[in-house]
């Protein structure tokens, strides 16, 4: 045979593309036993070998094997048997050759692999094409899965190895509309036709595997555009199903783009199971639940905008996602699909009935759109899944949340202008209430010990004015930045128990309540800051570190310029607190930042806020409570997060006192 002088450009060409992971995403093997071969001096024994070496990698990974044959090939007298050609071989003996057909049948019908993929490009190519039989008759039964790809006919020369050519072009350029990843199929061939004259390309395929996880796919298609907020499955989904897939069948990979129609295979898969099929099958379960919870995500979501046609916004799926106590979602084109998705996977108590998360946020969506005690098609769902308690008790919860958060204690400490207060004010609001009641007491010292005396009297009098059996248990403090910086009043003993052991209690600044004459436009921007939060994708914390406290001039510059308009972050624990958090509360409806004996690190903070602001903020009163019980060796946890929080609430309590003049005591003669 003539000498092929551009087969090692071509072979390391199409090598190049197949282990390239942005395409084939083949394992690259280098030493004795290396992914290309090439030379004059190859024998049949090696390429057997290197086959076999291959086939048992393949194996032990569960995965496909992709086989590229390039260079001669010949047919004998009255056969299309192919046999591939290396150094010594001569067409006058077949056995100085490799017999193709049984070389890759051999390999299809090994144990483990999940197929086997054949490329080759020699003359008389289609003749690699094994003996059905032999596939059929084999370890496997037939249960295999075998995509050849040859560059000619059995009785006709390949030039030039122009199919590796055009397939390491095709490889690279893509197939517009032929999806996220190219098969030997079909469309690949009608491809490497369109570029290949004088021979003809073709293909055998052989899919008798039942058990197959996913499609043999030969690479990636470079010219797939990713659907972002059109997919059906998100980042958790795909996080959650991935994990159950590698711990069943490592290292087996999910297609690119989860379909129903994939999602439901994948589930037929799994429950069917086999016999030889030697793994956990917890795992299989397991990937059966993930599907089935992702398919009704899918069903509830078109069930969600076809029964708020016309109400569905944003603004609704962010509420309903907080009254819920999920977390928002990041992008507005998937808000529904990712809450659903955190509700079937996140939100889901391990051995109860499935889609108590899903019944929750179906209960909240229903009650910010008013249609919790009507018979929608929302409330027909949980019927039809028997999940109607849980779904009537998510609505109960969300009610007896709002009667809570109507009923409040506010505990005034204005007076405070230097240290502690003299008096101590007090109000007790009640939702729909024009005047609330208010009361006041002179503590019987101006301390710490004369302030918690105080508050113990504000809870008895509340207490008294509430029937039986109706409890106080948000309780609202408001004191000036520098016992702010200092005090935490939730951990004040009052009585028997401290503060917060059966309140909330929720830290305000009472400069809101002070006399001054930018009190009401401080409350308008705040106002605005909060509505613009709640529509923020984002958790929207804007953070302040050391550098930008150090220039303090340009920060006061930046506040006045209303740089910062959402909630402000304090990354660490300044030693002039006080005057900090004097320099932002007039500004910031929302101000955190860490104890000072809090084990913190800017990132972790800023971790622990963004994964818990959905809980925010009632999640404060939980968290102090559980750092009370255990805190030895514990990093930086919600717990250590100090907090001034000015809800919406709070500001249209402050508003009869934007010009009310608050005196200090007279003394005595």
């Amino acid at each position: 045979m003539g000498r092929l002088t551009r087969l090692g450009r071509a072979a390391r060409d199409l090598h190049a593309v197949l282990i390239d992971p942005a395409f084939g995403g083949c394992a690259r093997r280098i030493g004795a036993h290396r992914s290309l071969l090439i030379g004059d001096d190859l024998t049949p024994g090696d390429v057997h070998e290197a086959v076999t070496e291959a086939v048992r990698r393949a194996r032990e990974d569960s995965t496909v094997l992709v086989v590229a044959l390039l260079g001669h090939g010949f047919t004998t007298p009255q056969q299309t048997d192919l046999y591939y050609m290396v150094g010594d071989s001569t067409t006058e003996s077949t056995g100085s050759a490799v017999h193709v057909g049984h070389l890759l049948a051999g390999a299809a019908d090994e144990k483990g692999l999940d197929g086997v993929i054949g490329i080759v490009d020699t003359c008389r190519a289609s003749g690699a094409t094994p003996d059905a039989g032999q596939l059929a008759g084999g370890v496997r039964a037939g249960r295999a899965r075998l995509a050849v790809l040859t560059a000619a006919a059995a009785d006709q020369d390949a030039r030039d190895l122009r199919l590796s050519s055009a397939l390491t072009e095709v490889l690279r350029e893509g197939i517009p509309g032929a999806g996220s990843a190219l098969h030997v199929d079909r469309t690949l061939t009608e491809a490497l036709r369109a570029r290949i004259s004088g021979q003809t390309v073709g293909r055998t395929e052989y899919d008798n595997d039942p058990y197959a996880l996913q499609g043999l796919w030969l690479s990636r298609n470079a010219r797939h555009t990713t659907v972002t907020d059109a997919e059906p499955v998100g980042p958790l989904g795909h996080q959650v199903l991935s994990e159950a897939v590698e711990l069943w069948r490592a290292p087996a990979a999910l297609p690119e783009r989860l379909t129903p129609t994939a999602l439901e295979e994948l589930r037929d898969f799994a429950r069917s199971g086999r016999v030889e099929d030697e793994t956990d099958p917890v795992w299989r379960r397991r990937i059966e639940e993930v599907t089935t919870a992702l398919l009704e995500c899918a069903y509830v979501a078109d069930l969600i905008a076809d029964t708020l046609a016309d109400e569905l916004t944003s603004d609704l799926l962010r509420t309903a996602g907080r009254l819920a106590g999920f977390p928002t979602a990041r992008k507005e084109g998937t808000l529904l699909r990712d809450l659903l998705e955190y509700a079937a996977l996140r939100v889901q108590p391990v051995g109860d009935r499935p889609g108590q998360g899903v019944a929750r946020l179906l209960a909240a969506v229903a009650d910010r759109a008013g249609l919790g005690t009507s018979d929608s098609p929302l409330r027909e769902w949980a019927r039809q899944r028997r999940l109607t308690p849980q779904f009537n008790q998510a609505l109960k919860d969300f009610e007896a949340d709002r009667q809570g958060q109507r009923l409040r204690l506010v505990v005034s400490l204005a007076g405070a202008w230097a240290d502690w207060p003299e008096e101590v004010e007090a109000w007790l609001l009640r939702g729909g209430t024009a005047l609330p009641e208010q009361w006041s007491t002179p503590c019987v010292s101006a301390d710490r010990i004369g302030v918690g005396r105080a508050i113990g009297e504000a809870l008895d009098w509340a207490r008294g004015q509430l029937p039986v059996p109706e409890l106080l248990v948000n309780v609202d403090v408001a004191a000036p930045a520098h016992l702010v910086a200092r005090w935490r009043p939730e951990e004040e003993k009052i009585g028997l128990h401290i503060l917060g052991a059966h309140h909330a209690v929720m830290v305000r600044w009472s400069g809101r309540l002070d006399p001054q004459a930018h009190n009401a436009e401080s409350n308008d921007a705040a106002r605005k800051s909060l509505q613009a939060m709640a529509s923020c994708a984002a958790v929207p914390v804007e953070w302040v570190d050391a550098a930008v406290l150090r220039d303090r001039s340009g920060l006061d510059l930046g506040l006045q310029a209303g740089q910062y308009a959402m909630a402000v972050g304090v990354d660490h624990h300044p030693e002039d607190l006080p005057d900090v958090l004097g320099l932002l509360l007039p500004y910031a409806p929302i101000v955190l930042w860490p104890r000072p004996d809090a084990r913190s690190s800017q990132d972790r903070l800023r971790t622990v806020v963004g994964q818990q602001w959905h809980t925010l903020p009632g999640g404060f009163a939980q968290a102090y409570r559980d750092r009370w019980k255990t805190h030895e060796n514990c990093s930086l946890c919600l717990g250590d997060i100090r907090a001034v929080w000015h809800d919406e609430a709070w500001l249209e309590f402050c508003r009869p006192f934007e010009k009310r003049a608050v005196t200090a005591l007279e003394e005595e003669p």
